[in-house]
Order: structure tokens, then C-alpha cells, then sequence
């Protein structure tokens, strides 16, 4: 499933004590495709420049989305990998897949994520219940 067709929403939580916004891809609440994608990837970018409420602004909050497309546009088409969405926490964008390829996943990150000049990290983990967001389903 491509991103650029999905259907994603968004909303509003606290996190820390912070404000935090998530925009998620609604079109994956489906159970029929969770079972195909059961790696969890949460990709966390810390902005340079940020708000009171640790939220990248202007030219640092393209500069996030920018990222977070070429990871996408990457990822759909060179692995069996689908985008569930973001979300902005204080100082931490984190970007959010599933995957069945983990090792693909991994090698393209461990290069990508060096040249974007930000403090960044990944984690992956065996996820096939999709617990790590069900929380964000929960609230669609």
C-alpha cells in the first residue's frame, strides 16, 4: 500500500507533559494487513530548531517532512514496507513502519540517517500484533 493514496488523520495527546501531534495512516487499521508487516521500525529525528513546546517550526519543520518523505518514497519501493505515520513529541519527530524486510530496512537507514545532519536513531523489533500503535488506532 502506497502512502501517497492512503488516508491518514490526525490528532492531538500529551506526551511528558508536552503537547504532541500524530498523523496517522487510517487505511492500515485493517487486521488482514497487519499480519504481512510484523517488524515495528520507530525512526526518531531530533530538530535543530524547535518551539516552546519542543515542535520543529518553518524551515526545520520542511526540512523533517522532507526526510520523512525520501525515507517513505525509499523504503515502498525498494521493501516490503508500509508508512503508518508521525508523530512530534517535544524535541523528537519519530517516524513510524512496518515491515517484513528487516534487514533492507535496516541497511538503508544505518546509511540515510548519517547524511541528514540531525541526532537520530531507529529502533526494530518483532511487532506482529501491531501493539507498539495500537494506542493510535484505538483513538481513529
Amino acid at each position: 500500500m502506497k502512502s501517497e493514496k492512503a488516508t491518514y488523520t490526525g490528532f492531538e495527546f500529551e506526551s511528558g507533559g508536552y503537547p504532541a501531534v500524530a498523523i496517522i495512516n487510517k487505511d492500515l487499521n485493517e487486521a488482514g494487513l497487519k499480519n504481512q508487516f510484523p517488524y515495528s521500525v520507530f525512526i526518531s529525528i531530533v530538530p535543530d530548531n524547535y518551539n516552546e513546546y519542543g515542535h520543529p517550526e518553518g524551515e526545520e519543520y520542511d526540512y523533517l517532512n522532507e526526510i520523512e518523505k525520501s525515507i517513505i518514497q525509499y523504503l515502498e519501493e525498494q521493501s516490503q514496507t508500509v508508512h503508518v505515520g508521525h508523530t512530534t513529541l517535544f524535541r523528537m519527530r519519530e517516524i513510524i513502519f512496518y515491515t517484513k524486510d528487516c534487514e533492507a530496512v535496516e541497511n538503508f537507514l544505518d546509511h540515510f540517517l548519517e547524511v541528514t545532519e540531525r541526532e537520530s536513531h531507529y529502533d526494530i523489533e518483532l511487532d506482529a500484533q501491531w501493539e507498539n500503535v495500537s494506542a493510535f488506532y484505538e483513538l481513529i
